[in-house]
């Protein structure tokens, strides 16, 4: 009887809750309640605000959310892992959609790079470096840890995600400035933000993708899988890719951070590179185990020693003394190796993805960190 009459009452109230929440006759009308929410991210909205900012998102994604979709095979997997690392909230996703729509080659008229659209100035302040060899803010790995500690640090400073995030696009101090004005707190309103126009709609583009994904409007297919390999330089990442045969830009989709093609001098030793797990051997079959002082590449088909003399700016005299077996003459899938101090003169190649697409001249200034 006592469970009866608890459970009458407790209907009763959810009635005359639900009834306040959705009157509109007079100006003494309950305002909305907050939406009970999944998340904590939407745990501060209303139902209004929260089918508002899903109507939004869906407006601006959803004609290119195909394409999103596709460039996050590529780069979620290292992205995802190293959230759960940094012990960030896996909803955090979404801002690569509103900052670069996971395009991480993506550059902005002012400077920023990457996924998470890093400027130099953060990124040194995140301890993410960059060079002519390898750009850190297009990284997945360091570019991922870096905004994570950024936002989870803002969180904990404002003690509110939605401030975090405008943190993040407006900066700390703009948002601290404003908040001191105009206090807010979760749950006062997204329309009570004290913060620039552009700020809000960031901010409400990325809620809107978390409640999407939250119903199952949109989803990410699932990421490529890929292994990390340590190559050794000297190395010729476009020779290596032809080789392998590798898929257009494949490697190139997988390591963003690579700012050439080519790796010459010995700077850096070594590059850590994520294969498709499906090419692993190929790539494993033809790099060399170990260091070297020699360039080691595969004899394409078709191909003469004067070819690889003029690609490589290398002699055939220079070639033939490092290779005592070329004697006999040169045959598909022949290894053959060249001294750096040869490769003085061969061509470097920009990344072919990174715009605009440059040629690096390989000389004494390009090769110095």
């Amino acid at each position: 009887m006592l469970i009866r009459i608890l459970y009458t009452t407790t209907t009763l109230a959810i009635a005359l809750l639900a009834s306040c929440a959705t009157y509109k006759g007079t100006d003494n009308a309950a305002p909305a309640l907050p939406q009970p929410a999944k998340n904590l991210f939407l745990s501060g909205l209303t139902a209004q605000e929260i089918e508002s900012v899903k109507a939004e998102a869906m407006r601006v994604y959803a004609p290119k959310w195909k394409r999103i979709a596709k460039r996050s095979r590529y780069v979620r997997q290292p992205l995802m892992a190293m959230l759960e690392q940094s012990h960030a909230p896996m909803e955090l996703q979404m801002i690569p959609v509103v900052e670069s729509s996971y395009n991480p080659y993506a550059q902005s008229e002012v400077g920023a790079t990457g996924l998470w659209q890093l400027m130099p100035d953060t990124a040194s302040d995140l301890r993410i470096r960059s060079n002519d060899q390898l750009d850190g803010r297009r990284n997945i790995e360091t570019s991922t840890r870096g905004a994570a500690r950024f936002l989870l640090r803002q969180h904990k400073h404002f003690g509110s995600w939605l401030l975090a995030f405008a943190a993040y696009h407006l900066g700390p101090n703009g948002v601290q400035r404003r908040v001191d004005r105009h206090p807010w707190h979760d749950g006062d309103g997204l329309n009570k933000l004290p913060l620039p126009p552009i700020t809000k709609t960031y901010i409400r583009h990325i809620l809107g993708l978390i409640a999407l994904q939250q119903d199952g409007v949109i989803s990410f297919p699932a990421p490529y899988p890929t292994t990390i390999v340590t190559i050794h330089s000297p190395v010729d990442l476009e020779r290596l890719h032809v080789t392998a045969g590798l898929p257009k830009y494949q490697l190139f989709r997988f390591n963003p951070q690579l700012a050439r093609m080519q790796y010459f001098q010995n700077r850096p030793k070594n590059l850590r590179l994520r294969i498709s797990q499906t090419r692993l051997d190929r790539v494993n079959h033809l790099i060399p185990s170990g260091t070297s002082e020699k360039l080691s590449i595969r004899v394409l088909r078709g191909e003469q020693i004067k070819d690889i003399s003029k690609h490589y700016h290398v002699s055939v005299y220079a070639l033939k003394k490092a290779n005592p077996k070329m004697a006999k003459g040169i045959r598909h899938g022949m290894r053959l190796r060249i001294p750096v101090k040869d490769l003085k003169y061969a061509r470097i190649t920009a990344n072919p993805l990174v715009k605009p697409k440059l040629k690096i001249l390989a000389n004494n200034a390009s090769n110095r960190s």
